[in-house]
């Protein structure tokens, strides 16, 4: 039973011609882990995307929208002032939608199995908030932030047949706010996290 399966599925696999452009789309869930400073204050979280594709040859472009958001590993982190004096700086969930193009070059293995690698281009947008106070500061940063986003990818992608895939991909994300530095001190500062997770894919 299982051979007879997996002989349909590669029949499948190969009914349409390489150099046929094809749209698609696939649904992802991913392990988001920020990496340095954010690493120091907030928690993974899970990424949950949809991505339109179109497919033409060994290449697939898509057109992307995900969500994700990070918890803050405590509710209040203290820190030294002065001398003996103490202060305390307390998060909100950092929140981020995003929107993205990218572009994977497929190299195949069989007529089934392919390994992915491409990048990602677009923007966060993201919701920042901290409350610092101590004996000399009261302050709170509520930001709505815009981001560039770019992302380095590899991966592979398993077609079961004709139209429906499985795959698992990796990603090295970087992120920067923009726009004024004398309204966010924020601004410039590159911010990294790594993901990865699996999708499920139909091609029409």
């Amino acid at each position: 039973m299982i051979l007879m399966l997996f002989s349909w599925s590669s029949a499948n696999a190969q009914s349409y011609r390489d150099d046929e452009t094809r749209y698609g789309i696939s649904i992802g869930s991913d392990y988001d882990a920020p990496v340095g400073n954010l690493a120091y204050t907030f928690k993974p979280g899970i990424n949950y995307n949809v991505n339109l594709l179109q497919q033409k040859g060994d290449f697939t472009a898509n057109v992307s929208f995900g969500y994700h958001t990070y918890k803050p590993k405590m509710d209040t982190f203290y820190y030294a002032a002065t001398g003996t004096d103490y202060g305390t700086a307390e998060y909100k969930n950092f929140t981020v939608a995003s929107f993205y193009l990218g572009g994977t070059y497929n190299y195949p293995v069989s007529d089934q199995f392919k390994i992915n690698a491409g990048v990602n281009l677009g923007a966060y947008f993201t919701h920042y908030y901290l409350h610092q106070s101590n004996f000399s500061l009261d302050e709170t940063d509520d930001l709505q932030e815009k981001d560039v986003y770019i992302a380095a990818r590899l991966g592979f992608t398993y077609m079961l047949n004709e139209n429906v895939g499985i795959g698992v991909e990796g990603k090295y994300n970087f992120f920067a706010p923009t726009g004024s530095a004398q309204d966010d001190d924020r601004v410039g500062t590159l911010y990294f996290s790594w993901s990865a997770g699996v999708r499920l894919t139909y091609i029409f």
